[in-house]
């Protein structure tokens, strides 16, 4: 299986949608973005923006992807805000990683974190993210801990 990470292109909004409906499964991503077809064209049109507008004005939110070259398809994602120059609060931001089920557990959240954490370090600012508890494991590794958690849903808690 060779695995390779790239930048996400416009035409990924649909299969990054898929992508996110297949990792996030527990009931505040289903409550919060339930899998309807209103729901999933947004989260396409999202993404296809989001990537359009970061190419064409050089935004700070960058999508990598990872494709499975064996399958053809896209298995997992990162969605990266970057600090600029004009930002105060300098700082990186994992808005969103997700890997599909049937490639977890393969080292593919890991490789999409080391970029962001390779990139605040040559930047010399700090990372923040939100997790889910299925992701607390993989961001300890990393010396992530939490600075505050909550619960929206008796099951799910924000680190």
């Amino acid at each position: 299986m060779s695995l390779e990470m790239i930048p996400a292109t416009p035409a990924d909004g649909a299969e990054l949608t898929e992508i996110f409906y297949a990792a996030f499964v527990g009931d505040f991503n289903r409550t919060m973005f339930p899998h309807t077809p209103d729901v999933t064209a947004w989260w396409e049109q999202n993404f296809h923006d989001t990537i359009k507008r970061s190419i064409a004005t050089e935004t700070n939110e960058v999508i990598l992807k990872v494709v499975d070259s064996d399958q053809g398809a896209i298995v997992a994602f990162a969605k990266w805000k970057c600090p600029t120059s004009a930002d105060r609060d300098r700082h990186e931001h994992l808005d969103m990683l997700a890997v599909h089920p049937s490639h977890q557990g393969r080292g593919l959240a890991s490789k999409l974190l080391k970029w962001g954490l390779a990139r605040a370090d040559e930047e010399g600012v700090e990372v923040y993210l939100s997790s889910s508890p299925e992701g607390k494991p993989v961001y300890e590794k990393y010396g992530f801990r939490a600075l505050e958690s909550f619960s929206p849903f008796p099951e799910y808690v924000q680190y």
